[in-house]
């Protein structure tokens, strides 16, 4: 049987890729930094931690993983990390996170050395700049590529900057015009066998930057079809109630959709994600009586905040594949998104939502009024877009992944 290390310096979906190896009997360990298991500090900082964190910290256990299963590196880092994310000094906690990251992989590779296995995924980071330490060795290199390359992404950037005159764009997220990083992807992507990506757009961005189609396997993420679950009997009545889940950010798309949001009162939007007091997108509309900012939401109040709703719309420039719109849908919302959001391939236009270029407003105040106008017509397609959430459940996502993974080694081997 194929043993594979799965090493990912913070969580994401690792904890699935994790639990479909060790189903199909290949893991041979997850390595991480935080992780709740007996006396880690991670588990001693949870004695301590209140609310929104302590919840947070409890989410850091995958319960079909056994504690042996799991290897913790630089768990101090990232706890630091952790705290210094919630500090508004953005470039410098981005650059502790790199050098944590990096820091991180280059034990991951001496570890991965010791134990030889047939493969290892890691996922898009510093990763890539410790890569070398595997030549020579009859090891699967796998990356599982969550985001669009920074290449791209900085093309995406760019061009919304230049058409919006926004720089606080730039300024947020800095590190995808830094060339020392930039070139660190692409020499680290030049030491990659294989690619596991979730959507089109993130296959897209690798293209692009020269990565063969060959080397490219699409495994789209899942979502918990039991944790997320329409409403029975719900009332699409009174005022639209339009929710957006993630960051207040330009990289998410936001400024557009409150511009939209702004100017029709009718109409309310509920934004459930982390902000800082002093964000411009923040201050701009704070004062707006439609648009309620409810601030950070742990994922138990997920689901009836979902249901509270009527239809979902997220309007990223860029992202992977936006496991929200995957949630949203399972709980019976129709959507709205960018075709940079990866979730856009789970998405038939006008039979459980609508898909539509990131800066054409235009076609965003269209379908958002169509579905102002009929709600009938978010009632039907809050069935299919149910329908369709259940063809991305994380056992689905196991299977896939497995299957793929198991075909990388063997390919390579070949």
């Amino acid at each position: 049987m194929k043993k594979v290390i799965v090493a990912h310096p913070g969580k994401q979906h690792s904890f699935q890729l994790a639990t479909a190896l060790a189903k199909a009997g290949m893991l041979d360990k997850y390595v991480t930094t935080v992780y709740l298991k007996p006396r880690s500090l991670t588990s001693i900082l949870l004695k301590f931690a209140k609310g929104d964190l302590r919840k947070k910290i409890s989410t850091r256990r995958c319960e079909f993983l056994k504690d042996n299963d799991v290897q913790i590196f630089n768990e101090l880092g990232v706890i630091i990390t952790l705290f210094l994310n919630r500090l508004p000094f953005h470039k410098f906690s981005e650059y502790w996170n790199l050098f944590i990251e990096s820091s991180f992989y280059k034990k991951v590779m001496k570890y991965v050395l010791k134990r030889a296995p047939d493969a290892i995924v890691i996922y898009n980071g510093y990763a890539k700049k410790h890569l070398d330490m595997l030549s020579g060795m009859h090891i699967v290199k796998i990356m599982d590529v969550s985001i669009a390359q920074r290449d791209y992404l900085r093309e995406v950037l760019q061009h919304e900057i230049d058409e919006t005159g926004i720089t606080q764009i730039k300024k947020d997220h800095f590190s995808y015009w830094n060339e020392t990083m930039i070139s660190n992807d692409r020499e680290g992507c030049n030491n990659i066998d294989y690619f596991l990506v979730p959507s089109q757009f993130v296959k897209k961005s690798l293209l692009a930057e020269g990565i063969k189609a060959w080397q490219i396997k699409i495994v789209p993420y899942g979502v918990n079809v039991n944790q997320f679950i329409p409403k029975p009997n719900k009332n699409y009545g009174g005022r639209l109630k339009l929710l957006y889940v993630g960051s207040v950010s330009y990289r998410k798309g936001l400024h557009r959709l409150l511009n939209i949001i702004a100017k029709n009162s009718d109409i309310d939007l509920f934004i459930a994600g982390g902000y800082s007091a002093s964000s411009e997108l923040f201050i701009k509309h704070k004062d707006f009586k439609n648009i309620h900012f409810l601030g950070f939401v742990t994922r138990d109040k997920l689901n009836a905040l979902y249901n509270d709703c009527h239809v979902f719309v997220l309007p990223s420039l860029c992202e992977g594949m936006a496991m929200v719109g995957l949630e949203a849908m399972a709980a019976g919302l129709p959507i709205i998104c960018t075709k940079n959001t990866g979730v856009n391939d789970a998405v038939v236009d006008g039979v459980n939502g609508y898909v539509y270029d990131y800066n054409d407003e235009v076609a965003l105040l269209q379908y958002i009024n169509i579905f102002k106008k009929d709600r009938d017509k978010i009632s039907r397609m809050a069935v299919e877009a149910r329908i369709t959430a259940l063809q991305y459940s994380w056992e689905h996502y196991h299977e896939r992944v497995a299957k793929a993974i198991e075909e990388c080694i063997n390919e390579k081997i070949v």
